[in-house]
């Protein structure tokens, strides 16, 4: 493994978390080997799956739809499946960018996280809040910010992925909150896809590495294990212009973009029960200055924690189906802000941890020409702690909040099979929170086939989301004040889709859709003290029409082309939103190339218009083209890919949200994006 090391060390802090995620790394590889060795001799197991037909393999059913596996074309939302395949082809870094490469999805990067929208809605100052984010069924929205985690503080390795489920709409009749535009489930690989040992690293642009050592397989007596570790580490741009900061160091931010992040998981599965254990911890300097903060300071730093323990009951047959879901998690966030008072330089800290147990009981049954599934979900939310204080140069304590909280959901589902080629899926779910009462959300969907290759879709579907405990008691007294009376958000959404498949290989879709929301969330400043506040202020409203052809032939050839309208605007106002593109059109085209048997090279184009950021400012649209080279097995067991991302180095900028604010008080307009930037990865299977 070749090991590029990080020469722009910016804290002590940065280096002694370095040092000690590489010892958890170093250390988990004699115990990783030993695993993998027992089931590489395994020669039986792995004779039943050869690459053949990984690579051929098509995803026919989803899962997360209707909480059981159903066929796609069953489903009573629009849903997209990512593969493992889809993802080693297209060379993508992070959950992010597997996510802007489906329909109607665009992203935003602040330098600090990912940001994801879908159908022109993506609020900035999101936490990606409003979708609900799952790894093998169990929740990672985290219980203070509710924020999903989709760039490197994604607890899961992409190679880990098995496929990525992505249900469009309101998902609320079966998961409540979050579930608000889409409802995400990564599900992972088991063991028994590995039959042994995996090694991968990779090196590019910017000083970045990656490393990942992971075993796996199915033991004689049917026990299922994988047990990987991953690091990455990355020094970032070095020197990031921003004008609007000329006043200092001529608006250059030097060497203040690295990060490194490490996760660990483990599985094991036996007969019905399964378990799953997942940490990670991610360490990120930010360059922009946010919050008022000074520029060109190497002390501002974010750093995140996650850690999941879960066990699954999944029993077939009997008098139902039936599944037990139990999960621990704990969640914590620092934050460091050097912030100017006065002309006396202060460190500013955040602080925040939560911790929640969860459980998630339903059964299915058929019964006559109805699918019926009823279930119950508890998140008992024991620790919803916040603090923010000055840690120098003298100590004061500005917020010590913590709160805990009991969510309570109850639900039931029915697909009707009214007849064989026409399916009613209705259901609804009532969920109860300690801070506002109770809500009801339903979803329906008439699917019609009226012929083998053809599918219609009529959806209606309402979702919520709960004020989260950041919104409700974050407030330090000097830039944010809480608001304990808040309301959850409403969202009602109709969806009309039309599938149809040409002969083995090709489909299209066309889909039109109408979403209302009623009472956003949104962060303004109170023009009485000047703090900031979170208040159920909109109403929103987003329409629009998603057009894609998609094709796959079994000599490799793979394409998709997608083009979404959506025009999405504020009703209080009639202005359009910020961060709303009107246009986002896709491209990809997957090639094996000549002469050579499991090389493929992958040319993927993303284009988005113009956007408004917080000031309500144009920042221009671009047109992204990045290009993947892939072998494998090259020699034995050794795969090996090449990317290039931004190919033509054009230059371009997401849109600043309201927090992008100096302590000169100078607000940024956009945030300067990548050019041109290159990664080589290897993969050795032994």
């Amino acid at each position: 493994m070749i090991l590029l090391a990080d020469t722009h060390m910016q804290s002590a802090g940065k280096g002694a978390s370095m040092k000690k995620m590489s010892q958890i790394f170093v250390g988990l590889c004699a115990l990783l080997l030993s695993v993998s060795s027992i089931f590489a001799a395994d020669k039986e197991l792995l004779a039943l799956s050869s690459l053949d037909q990984l690579l051929s393999t098509e995803v026919t059913t989803v899962t997360s739809a209707s909480k059981y596996q159903q066929a796609i074309t069953d489903a009573p939302a629009a849903v997209t499946i990512i593969t493992s395949d889809d993802i080693l082809k297209g060379g993508y870094r992070n959950l992010a960018e597997v996510l802007n490469s489906v329909r109607g999805f665009y992203t935003l990067y602040d330098r600090s996280y990912h940001f994801v929208g879908m159908r022109g809605f993506s609020p900035l100052g999101d936490y990606n809040t409003r979708m609900l984010l799952l790894v093998d069924g169990y929740r990672l929205n985290d219980a203070v910010f509710e924020q999903a985690p989709l760039g490197s503080d994604f607890p899961v390795d992409l190679d880990l992925i098995d496929r990525i489920e992505i249900i469009r709409g309101p998902g609320s009749s079966l998961y409540g909150t979050n579930a608000f535009m889409a409802v995400i489930n990564v599900i992972t690989k088991e063991g028994k896809q590995l039959h042994g040992g995996e090694l991968a690293t990779s090196g590019g642009s910017y000083n970045a590495w990656t490393g990942r050592l992971t075993g796996g397989g199915k033991t004689a007596n049917g026990i299922d294990l994988l047990l990987s570790g991953s690091y990455r580490d990355s020094a970032g741009k070095q020197r990031l212009w921003f004008p609007e900061y000329a006043a200092t160091n001529g608006g250059i931010a030097q060497g203040l973009d690295g990060e490194n992040s490490g996760d660990l998981l483990a599985k094991a599965s036996w007969k019905d029960i399964s378990f799953i254990v997942l940490h990670q911890t991610r360490d990120k300097i930010v360059p922009t200055a946010p919050y008022e903060a000074i520029f060109n300071d190497p002390a501002f730093k974010t750093s995140d924690r996650h850690t999941l323990a879960g066990i699954l009951y999944n029993r077939h047959g009997g008098f139902a189906d039936l599944n037990l879901r139990l999960s621990y998690n704990r969640y914590e966030y620092d934050g460091d802000y050097p912030l100017d008072y006065s002309g006396v330089r202060t460190l500013n800290r955040d602080t925040v941890v939560g911790e929640w147990v969860a459980s998630d009981l339903f059964a299915s049954k058929n019964i006559g020409n109805h699918l019926l599934t009823a279930g119950m979900e508890h998140r008992w939310q024991f620790t919803q702690q916040q603090r923010n204080f000055d840690a120098t140069p003298v100590p004061y304590v500005y917020l010590d909040d913590n709160h805990r909280s009991l969510v309570q959901g109850y639900y039931l589902q029915d697909e009707y099979h009214l007849l064989p080629n026409l399916i009613l899926n209705a259901g609804v779910r009532v969920d109860s929170y300690d801070s506002f009462g109770t809500t009801a959300n339903p979803r329906a969907a008439l699917i019609w086939k009226p012929h083998d290759n053809t599918v219609l879709r009529l959806g209606y579907g309402e979702a919520f989301r709960a004020p989260n405990a950041y919104e409700l008691y974050y407030g330090d007294g000097f830039t944010a004040k809480a608001n304990h009376g808040l309301k959850p958000e409403k969202l009602r959404s109709f969806e009309l889709g039309w599938d149809q498949f040409i002969g083995n290989n090709i489909q299209t879709t066309v889909a039109g859709f109408y979403t209302r929301i009623s009472d956003l969330l949104m962060q303004t400043t109170d023009p009485s003290d000047g703090l900031m506040v979170f208040t159920n202020k909109s109403n929103i409203e987003s329409k629009g029409v998603e057009l894609q052809l998609e094709g796959k032939w079994e000599n490799g050839v793979s394409g998709r082309l997608s083009y979404s309208y959506q025009d999405t605007r504020n009703l209080d106002t009639n202005q359009t939103l910020e961060n709303a593109p009107r246009t986002v059109a896709k491209a990809a085209l997957t090639v094996p190339l000549p002469l050579l048997k499991h090389h493929f090279a992958t040319i993927e184009g993303c284009y988005g218009s113009s956007r408004l950021n917080a000031a309500r400012e144009s920042i221009a649209g671009a047109a992204i083209v990045n290009l993947t080279l892939l072998s494998r097995d090259l020699v034995k067991g050794l795969d090996l890919s090449a990317s290039l991302y931004n190919l033509f180095d054009t230059r371009y900028s997401m849109p600043a949200g309201h927090e992008q604010v100096n302590s000169l008080g100078e607000s940024l307009q956009g945030i300067r994006q990548d050019g041109i930037s290159f990664r080589i990865k290897a993969t050795w299977r032994f």
